[in-house]
């Protein structure tokens, strides 16, 4: 077998066991999503770390409620974070059957009709009544965070928010000085989100290649969002499917020869 040929087997072998592995990890099928609007981006243009039009986010089946996932209260208090803000990025099935890719803000539960937030203990920048919650200084944006509670009394799930939603689409309250983004309150969804609608957290992404299977929906008339797509992505995108292109029609087999000619002469 030449050299080009187990380097086609290894990089084959190597794809199969890393689909397999995430697979088995992720505990869904399939264990990956798209992400085709800008709802949770950071910038106009691809911001390394953060989630951005076009990724492949790997999501991880969740078996209970709040269980692994980190909110962003809790989130806040320990320091964790992931894609550029506070607490974990979760996906699950809102009433029309979309999938939302947003961040969990907080999970809440109620006690004869007065909302608990997971990880609440009077933080200075909490502030919780029986009606609405305002988290203070919020996100890439420091925005104030209002969440108008009326609606879900003794129902119990995640209270989630995009990003961007937050940063550039909030709703302000010149009152509370604070912005109505969360998805329970703007049509997202109807309520907070609850095990039976969540389909993971998200916990590894592959960044552009999703691009390609947007601009084929996109053909079809399945993407609106095209032009949300941040600046530089497709510039990646086309630079890594010709470094890939070149690292699999490289002319392994010719340098091995050569060097082994080389060695004869001497």
């Amino acid at each position: 077998m030449g050299v080009k040929k187990y380097v086609e087997v290894a990089i084959v072998a190597a794809i199969l066991i890393f689909i397999v592995s995430v697979t088995v990890y992720s505990g869904e099928i399939p264990p990956v999503s798209t992400i085709a609007s800008e709802s949770m981006t950071h910038s106009d243009y691809w911001t390394y770390g953060t989630m951005n039009v076009g990724d492949i986010v790997f999501v991880k089946k969740v078996d209970s409620v709040p269980g692994s996932i980190v909110t962003y209260v809790v989130g806040r208090e320990t320091n964790y974070s992931t894609y550029g803000e506070f607490g974990n990025v979760i996906l699950y099935k809102n009433p029309s059957g979309t999938t939302i890719i947003h961040r969990a803000m907080f999970y809440l539960t109620w006690n004869n009709s007065y909302p608990v937030i997971q990880g609440y203990h009077n933080q200075s920048w909490i502030s919780l009544t029986r009606s609405y919650v305002v988290i203070y200084d919020v996100g890439f944006s420091h925005r104030n965070l209002v969440v108008y509670l009326s609606g879900m009394v003794n129902e119990s799930g995640f209270i989630t928010v995009g990003d961007f939603n937050l940063a550039y689409r909030g709703i302000y309250n010149s009152t509370l000085n604070a912005y109505e983004a969360a998805d329970q309150n703007v049509g997202i969804t109807n309520a907070p989100v609850s095990s039976v609608n969540i389909v993971g957290v998200a916990f590894w992404d592959i960044p552009w290649f999703g691009l390609i299977k947007l601009n084929i929906l996109k053909a079809y008339g399945q993407w609106p969002y095209s032009n949300e797509v941040a600046k530089n992505s497709y510039y990646y995108l086309y630079t890594s499917i010709a470094v890939i292109l070149l690292l699999a029609f490289f002319p392994y087999g010719k340098i091995s020869r050569r060097k082994r000619s080389k060695k004869r002469v001497i």
